[in-house]
């Protein structure tokens, strides 16, 4: 029986050649064609798709974007020029990758790379895939460009800034120029120094916020500012080490349109109402009557100044790093999560002592994650790795107050009073790079800063709030994913 349902078998696969017109190659060439696995070049051979784009083709084969472009020199004269059905190449041959070279590299002499097209001042369009742990602020400062500068380009993030999904692409128009500029001695080689122009209304406060430092790390830099800070004129120069990278400054003119407010217009350009009336030098008398016509003076950033971009120190390892040792007023999460470097160590204990002696009573600090004890990789953290970075929890009130994990705050459990001496005691150390809040929280404790007399140019020179996400300023800045704790930064 068997024997004779093979031989019907065969009879149905000859009758199946011979209509195909292919009896004559015989099974032999059947079997190769249908059983045989794909060629070479058919594993070289990618097919262009709908919705394909560079940067998502790179990463489905592991390469770089200069990589595809290198394999496919007639690309690599105008990378948008995908077209559905195109073949490309998707091989890199191992020895090439290995000494750096491609196929368009070794057939021709010229040594220029493909970039992608012009953009801003001196910029360059590039694509990010969006990797695990990424958010705006994250990639804004990898290429040295300002939050609103990455949304402005990319229109699926107009509706939701904080919807990043991971392998998808953004495109950057990055500054070619981003690590070409010396860092200065002068700011202990963290940064190049930069030169800041005072313009209408700007005060040491607002200068300092700017770039993320103090007002007295200004009057160190300035030897003139010592005397009198408040002597300022418009078009003085400043010497500034930045921790936010500086970007170009243009005056517009706005014309107000009908339905136009104050307040929303400021909100527009990420300024607060004070900036926005200091701009026009008095010649506006009620900002809550405007002329539909009239027009109001305006600064606006643009692109980030050449050779300050780059990416930043989320990555490293800890060298003779110092655990933080068990204290009267605060809560170790995790013992071998609590590695940092010496100065984070003291810094930490500085703060919370301070902390503690103006605010005597209440809960103990809680004091999350800094680094392993060698640092490096610290999943879920993407920074945490040099011993630089610490998580500490908000202060709470009723029930949660003694809670050792890290619990949401809100208006409703927040002790607003302790929070914010906390989040100065850390700051007056002088050790701060930065503070990620969660920019609701910003909020809170701004107001109540502002309601218990803590001055206008120190509001200026510490918070982000009420400029908006998407300005970044101050050395207290929104970071999606910090409602149940904030993310201290240390410079060393």
């Amino acid at each position: 029986m068997q024997g004779a349902a093979r031989a019907n078998g065969c009879e149905r696969v000859r009758r199946c050649l011979a209509i195909a017109g292919l009896l004559g190659l015989g099974l032999g060439v059947f079997s190769a064609e249908v059983g045989a696995a794909p060629s070479k070049k058919d594993k070289c051979e990618y097919e262009v798709k709908a919705g394909d784009h560079l940067g998502r083709i790179a990463n489905k084969f592991g390469l770089s974007q200069s990589e595809l472009l290198g394999e496919n020199p007639k690309l690599a004269k105008n990378p948008d020029l995908l077209r559905v059905g195109q073949a490309l190449d998707v091989c890199v041959d191992k020895d090439d990758r290995a000494s750096g070279k491609s196929k368009s590299k070794s057939k021709s002499k010229s040594k220029a790379k493909p970039q992608g097209k012009r953009c801003g001042r001196g910029g360059r369009v590039v694509e990010h895939t969006i990797a695990k742990g990424d958010n705006l602020s994250k990639i804004a400062n990898r290429y040295g460009v300002s939050e609103s500068a990455v949304v402005s380009r990319n229109a699926s993030l107009k509706k939701n800034p904080d919807l990043l999904v991971v392998g998808k692409t953004l495109e950057v128009c990055a500054d070619e120029q981003a690590s070409k500029k010396p860092k200065s001695k002068t700011c202990g080689y963290r940064t190049p120094i930069y030169e800041h122009k005072v313009i209408p209304g700007e005060h040491l406060g607002v200068i300092a916020g700017r770039y993320g430092v103090r007002s007295k790390d200004l009057q160190k830099w300035n030897g003139k500012l010592r005397a009198n800070a408040d002597m300022l004129s418009v078009g003085q120069t400043i010497r500034v080490c930045p921790e936010i990278a500086p970007r170009e400054r243009s005056e517009i003119e706005y014309s107000v349109a009908s339905g136009d407010n104050f307040g929303e217009i400021a909100k527009r350009y990420h300024l607060t109402r004070r900036e926005l009336l200091r701009y026009q030098r008095g010649k506006l008398a009620d900002p809550g009557k405007l002329k539909v016509g009239q027009t109001l003076k305006i600064w606006v950033d643009g692109g980030v100044v050449p050779g300050f971009g780059g990416i930043d120190d989320d990555k490293g390892v800890l060298k003779g790093g110092v655990q933080l040792p068990p204290g009267k007023h605060y809560h170790v999460k995790w013992e071998a999560a609590a590695w940092g470097t010496s100065h984070t160590v003291r810094a930490i204990q500085s703060a919370v002592s301070d902390y503690k002696r103006r605010m005597p009573g209440g809960p103990k600090v809680h004091v999350g994650d800094i680094s392993k004890r060698a640092g490096g990789k610290f999943p879920p953290h993407v920074s945490h790795q040099h011993g630089k970075d610490v998580d500490v929890g908000y202060v709470l009130e009723g029930k949660l107050a003694n809670e050792t994990r890290f619990k949401a705050a809100n208006s409703k459990n927040l002790d607003v009073a302790r929070t914010w001496r906390l989040l100065k005691s850390f700051i007056d150390t002088g050790e701060v790079k930065y503070i990620f809040m969660s920019y609701k929280l910003q909020k809170l404790v701004y107001e109540y800063a502002e309601e218990h007399g803590v001055s206008e140019n120190t509001l200026d020179e510490l918070f982000q709030y009420p400029r908006g996400r998407g300005r970044t300023h101050g050395l207290i800045r929104h970071w999606k994913g910090h409602v149940n704790h904030f993310h201290v930064r240390f410079r060393r």
